[in-house]
């Protein structure tokens, strides 16, 4: 099972070079995840995709939120909470 990096890598690297797949990933992330990766989102996960440019950047804080033990120990391994436990969900 790949790691939310490993995904978090390929989703960046498919949308450097498919424009299709870019505009996608811009105007619905879920649809994107789901359709070029088969990773079904929750519905009551929002994915926000933001792009970089030569005037704007953009910095990702961790929820301040308290986390249960599942989560934590998910974020530990490095799998998001959303991330299907299951390969065969793939």
């Amino acid at each position: 099972m790949k790691t939310e990096s490993q995904l978090r890598a390929e989703i960046v690297s498919k949308a450097s070079t498919d424009d299709d797949f870019r505009r996608l990933l811009l105007s619905n992330p879920a649809r994107a995840a789901r359709e070029c990766f088969g990773v079904d989102v929750p519905a009551d996960i929002q994915l926000h995709v933001h792009e970089d440019s030569e005037s704007e950047r953009h910095i990702v804080l961790p929820s301040t939120g308290l986390m249960s033990e599942k989560e934590l120990q998910e974020i530990s391994a490095g799998v998001p909470a959303w991330y299907p436990s299951d390969p065969d969900e793939w």
